[in-house]
């Protein structure tokens, strides 16, 4: 009970350090401190004040950088009980986490093996711990040896799919539609709800949400551990800007939106750029995302749209799908940030003028070679 009050407490401090910062616009963390830790210091452990102060000035500095882009964001308001303990304020001993509640009061948190085994290693550094009602977050930072990687890998990522080809031109689809059936099959089940409870429907949504969720990350966490264990470096598009494009009054419907809004690019993009990290030294590759489905792998020029997903250069009459097609020009500005002088272009092994169809389907696909662009 003591720790879920200093929760309480810390809420209190950060949302009263928000307040206080909007309204005398102070932007030094230090200034308020000054003018917070009088206020509360003689109620409340003065550790957890800073730290308070300190995640409040870090949301302050959040919601200025909002306000410069939409002067209509809604003031910042802390909803959750938490506790932030910097990394000299606890300590792990004998598998339990060690933190004081008051000045020579300590809370023991028992760890799993798991987590134990992790943090006892020479080579990490210990960060913040956050404490919610449910979990505990440890943060650590370990210095990673950079290895030279063994290929490449060009990622084009589709709401159902995510296209993957490699230096040698081999072709890999990973089919992502499970994660887009799963979230429209719970969407129809919440829809229809017709219990007028609001909690009753906040506990069913909150329940399904976390189902969701759980089988979401496992998919994606299995899908991007595959691709960081191959130890080549990946190269993906930089998917900015994409929910502009499906916001209310576009004039699209609201099941096409709901499907294209909980798209979970980004979510891989991080998992596969911490894990390469982790594994190899690396991070991802974000290249251009621009003309990369609509321009020709092999010349460069503007492909003509074909039944089934398929495109069909006018130049070198190739007729290929548009993911793979993405996929190689991904690959190809990628190579070219890498330091490659002349960008990469695939080029079939198929006599010349000859029509090329390419299927998603590996065996079918015939072997392609990277090649740099003849010079003119």
């Amino acid at each position: 009970m003591e720790v879920l009050q200093i929760m309480e407490d810390f809420r209190f401090v950060v949302n009263e350090s928000i307040r206080l910062g909007i309204e005398y616009n102070i932007t030094s963390k230090f200034k308020l401190r000054s003018l917070v830790y009088p206020q509360f210091n003689k109620t409340i452990y003065s550790a957890y004040v800073f730290t308070a102060v300190w995640k409040a000035s870090a949301i302050l500095k959040n919601y200025r950088k909002a306000k410069k882009k939409n002067v209509c964001v809604k003031t910042p308001f802390m909803k959750r009980r938490i506790i932030v303990i910097d990394n000299q304020r606890y300590h792990i001993i004998h598998n339990h986490l060690k933190f004081p509640v008051r000045p020579r009061q300590f809370v023991y948190i028992p760890l799993n093996h798991h987590v134990s085994e992790i943090l006892s290693k020479l080579d990490i550094k210990l960060g913040e711990v956050t404490l919610t009602e449910n979990k505990v977050s440890i943060s650590y930072s370990k210095n990673v040896s950079r290895k030279e990687p063994k290929g490449y890998l060009g990622i084009d990522m589709n709401l159902e799919n995510a296209t993957c080809v490699d230096e040698t031109g081999k072709i890999t689809v990973i089919d992502t539609s499970k994660i887009v059936s799963t979230k429209m099959k719970y969407r129809e089940v919440l829809s229809h709800m017709t219990r007028p409870d609001v909690r009753i429907h906040k506990k069913i949504k909150q329940k399904y949400g976390v189902k969701q969720k759980n089988k979401e990350d496992t998919f994606l966490h299995q899908i991007s551990k595959e691709i960081a264990s191959q130890g080549r470096q990946v190269i993906m598009e930089n998917l900015i800007g994409i929910r502009k494009l499906y916001r209310k009054g576009n004039g699209q419907g609201t099941r096409f939106r709901f499907r294209l809004n909980s798209w979970s690019r980004f979510k891989l993009q991080k998992m596969n750029n911490y894990k390469l990290i982790d594994c190899n030294g690396f991070p991802v590759i974000f290249a251009r995302p621009n003309g990369t489905t609509s321009k020709c792998a092999i010349c460069g020029c503007k492909l003509i749209p074909e039944k089934r997903r398929m495109m069909r250069c006018p130049t070198c009459h190739v007729i290929v799908d548009r993911d793979e097609n993405a996929s190689k020009n991904i690959l190809a500005r990628g190579l070219v940030m890498l330091g490659y002088t002349k960008p990469a272009r695939f080029e079939p092994d198929a006599v010349q003028d000859e029509a090329m169809k390419q299927f998603k389907d590996v065996e079918q696909i015939a072997p392609n070679l990277l090649v740099d662009e003849p010079s003119t």
